[in-house]
């Protein structure tokens, strides 16, 4: 058990480094959940309920103002959680987005302040061209923000599986089936939340195709994709005689400084 939390830590540590590692995505629920799985001795699980999570959570990005649920403590919590107790996706899912909720509160609460201190502490070392220092206290910042998460998620982790697990034993198989529909409900919301941020009067068309081709003909999402990349290329190529031929026409009519003579 020490060791899986170790390891536990560790994947924490990881899904909370993408500020240090670029826009990577190693955050979202399918990566995460995987790694989980793996840390388990489960994968085929740590795969489906990551997955489940990820269309749950698709539209979670950080977009202006607005700062998405902690995708990292809520689905390392809820997988690893759910599969130390036999549980499935569903359990997965109803334990991780409330605990994703929490800890949004509680980074923003401690762990932003926290960062905050040390983001002024790193004007002042280049104020004072404390170039090691500054390279420290940047490190301390970054991870200062999810302080939470990184302590909460091990500790969690290694003391409450074994009361998560007597929980799920005794919840009433109608509760279960709610989290059952509950889950399958919500993968719709999170395609609902991406589809309005990128829904518009030039996308819908494609959109609507899209879902009648999979739903009347019965086509494969991969043959949908594949069928959108051959469209898309038909498309670019067109434009791109469109220009060639509008470039023709103006040189065409504008003619030449040899014209007069």
């Amino acid at each position: 058990m020490l060791l899986k939390t170790i390891l536990i830590f560790l994947i924490t540590l990881l899904g909370y480094s993408e500020w240090l590692l670029g826009t990577s995505l190693i955050q979202r629920p399918i990566i995460m959940g995987t790694l989980v799985g793996l840390v388990m001795g489960n994968l085929p699980a740590g795969i489906i309920m990551g997955a489940t999570m990820e269309l749950a959570m698709v539209g979670a990005v950080s977009i202006g103002a607005y700062i998405p649920p902690d995708l990292v403590a809520g689905t390392i919590l809820g997988v690893s959680l759910a599969i130390q107790s036999g549980a499935d996706a569903a359990a997965a899912l109803t334990l991780g987005i409330p605990i994703a909720t929490v800890m949004l509160a509680l980074n923003t609460a401690i762990g932003t302040p926290l960062s905050l201190i040390y983001v002024h502490k790193c004007d002042r070392d280049a104020e004072n061209v404390n170039i090691r220092q500054f390279n420290i206290d940047m490190y301390i910042c970054g991870y200062a923000e999810h302080v939470c998460g990184i302590i909460f998620v091990p500790l969690a982790f290694y003391f409450g599986s074994s009361t998560v697990a007597r929980l799920l034993n005794i919840i009433p198989s109608f509760v279960q089936t709610g989290m059952e529909v509950a889950s399958g409900l919500l993968p719709a919301l999170g395609f609902a939340m991406l589809a309005q941020m990128v829904m518009n009067k030039k996308v819908a068309p494609f959109f609507f195709l899209g879902f009648f081709l999979v739903g009347y003909l019965k086509i494969s999402t991969t043959g949908i994709a594949i069928f959108a990349i051959i469209l898309v290329s038909i498309m670019l190529i067109y434009q791109n005689m469109s220009k060639e031929n509008k470039a023709e026409k103006a040189d065409s009519a504008g003619g030449s400084g040899f014209d007069e003579f």
